[in-house]
């Protein structure tokens, strides 16, 4: 008999984190209309640390009752350090925010990864998807090299240089996993399309013009990636001691 494959802590979870990531979306871009352009966007009350990292924290609580026992013992840990992530990038007075905040998200990273590795270890990538990540190396290249002239400045040559090296590896893998949705892949996307806005903005601009689109980004980026791992599974024999049955993406299923 089949049962839903996602409990409500899961569902449920994930629907209020979405409506954090939205709310703190809202109060950023109030806040971006109401102040000059390009001004600093964090640290303009005490709460706002904990508001901006609610979105992961809940989605760190709904990863709590995922069914899958290896992904979720990597999901937990992906979804805590992007909350750590986001408390420490919205504390710009300590000066090694961007450095402590780089670093979180880059272990945030590794955990996806290792959470998407073994879906698409035996994939079977079609052209568009293969497309997409040579489109995803070749746009980290061209970015990497926008970046390089303004890295040294801070010291983060070498940060900053192997932190796109593990986004890039995330996000292609992400596009190999054999998920019944599209919707990991998206949310991959969405994260490099958020971390090469903050890349702009700290190394080309040198302002926080970009600073509300980032958030949805990321947001989006968020909810997605995890909206791929919980939704649309088969459920596995035993449901929180085995690993489920790999779904084939809907193309290769007609085959």
């Amino acid at each position: 008999m089949e049962v839903p494959y996602a409990p409500r802590l899961v569902s449920g979870g994930w629907v209020v984190a979405g409506w954090a990531g939205v709310a703190y979306g809202v109060y950023l871009t109030v806040l971006a209309l109401r102040s000059p352009p390009g001004i600093e966007l964090t640290g303009h009350w005490v709460m706002q640390p904990p508001f901006k990292a609610l979105m992961a924290l809940l989605l760190t609580l709904a990863a709590v009752g995922h069914p899958l026992v290896r992904e979720r013992r990597w999901l937990m840990p992906a979804l805590l350090l992007s909350a750590a992530g986001d408390w420490l990038l919205a504390i710009p007075w300590w000066t090694l925010s961007f450095v402590a905040g780089l670093g979180a998200f880059m272990l945030a990273h590794l955990c996806f990864l290792a959470a998407l590795l073994p879906l698409a270890r035996t994939a079977r990538p079609t052209p568009p998807r293969i497309a997409v990540a040579v489109l995803v190396c070749l746009s980290t290249l061209v970015l990497l090299a926008w970046f390089w002239p303004n890295l040294s400045r801070d010291d983060l040559t070498l940060p900053v240089t192997v932190y796109i090296v593990v986004l890039t590896a995330m996000v292609c893998t992400a596009q190999f996993a054999r998920l019944p949705t599209i919707w990991a892949a998206v949310g991959a996307l969405c994260f490099a399309a958020s971390d090469s806005m903050i890349g702009i903005g700290r190394f080309v601009l040198h302002n926080e013009s970009l600073a509300v689109p980032i958030w949805w980004l990321y947001a989006a980026a968020e909810i997605l990636l995890t909206a791929g791992f919980f939704f649309g599974r088969e459920e596995a024999a035993d449901s929180w001691g085995g690993d489920a049955a790999v779904v084939d993406w809907p193309a290769e299923r007609a085959d």
